[in-house]
């Protein structure tokens, strides 16, 4: 293999367990990420780690175990992330038409030669929640038979690594402009919804309904700095405007000018 034809960069690439409740699956992941040549292990509040179970199952990978960095909540584990992708099994409304591993690997290299890509994977008996979905950018979903979609969480990951590992020996492609962090845009949608809780919108849940139609509009167009900023100076302004509401004033006669003097014949 030539590494000068590698465009996904392994460093670049975070694979996230949220909530893993086995630590054979914590070691079975890592093993799959040190077969294809990935890394970065995240973990969100294990509910057993380090476990012995945990180093049995990496089998040659216990590296990546004592290197995994270990998070409270998901919004920590991701605040470095430029773009976050969720894997589920469930189609929800409001979103983009979900990815297959091979489309996600595709697209991985040319977003990863300058940006952080997280993968998040939700814990084994239910998944990502609805709110931790929301904060992906795109999702993937491995194709299965229809009557049996429940994946084993590091046989998913395997799924996932395997394909990025394929295409780590594709020509490199043209080069993105820096993109904005998870932190920095879901700072900027918490501006938006503190903008738009001052007036206009009668609960608190037809505020969500709207960024989560913000959110996929501006999923299609991969938020960069300057994007983000603008969107956070409208915000500040619509708030400003609402907390301080024009007085209603007199209408104003404009007074004569020279031109509108009458001149007697």
């Amino acid at each position: 293999m030539n590494d000068r034809y590698q465009t996904l960069d392994p460093e670049r690439v975070t694979i996230i367990l949220v909530r893993p409740q086995s630590p054979g699956n914590i070691g079975s992941t890592a093993r799959a990420m040190r077969n294809m040549g990935l890394h970065r292990l995240a973990l969100v509040a294990p509910e057993r780690f380090p476990h012995a179970e945990a180093r049995m199952m990496a089998c040659g990978a216990e590296g990546l175990l004592e290197q995994a960095e270990i998070y409270d909540s998901v919004q920590a584990a991701i605040a470095s992330c430029h773009w976050l992708i969720g894997t589920s099994a469930r189609r929800r409304r409001y979103r983009n038409v979900p990815l297959t591993p091979v489309q996600l690997a595709q697209k991985l290299p040319a977003l990863c030669q300058d940006h952080h890509a997280g993968i998040l994977f939700g814990p084994e008996d239910a998944g990502l929640t609805t709110d931790e979905l929301n904060l992906c950018h795109e999702w993937v979903v491995i194709p299965t038979a229809t009557e049996a979609t429940s994946l084993n969480l590091s046989q998913a990951v395997m799924v996932i690594c395997y394909e990025l590992m394929l295409q780590r020996t594709k020509p490199p492609s043209a080069d993105l402009p820096a993109l904005a962090s998870m932190a920095e845009t879901e700072a900027m949608y918490e501006h938006l919804r503190q903008a738009f809780t001052l007036h206009g919108f009668p609960t608190h849940d037809a505020v969500d309904r709207i960024l989560i139609g913000l959110r996929r509009i501006f999923e299609r167009t991969k938020l960069e700095h300057r994007d983000v900023r603008l969107v956070r100076g409208i915000a500040r302004q619509l708030g400003w405007a609402m907390r301080h509401p024009l007085m209603p004033r007199e209408p104003v006669t404009p007074s004569p000018g020279p031109d509108d003097t009458a001149h007697p014949e």
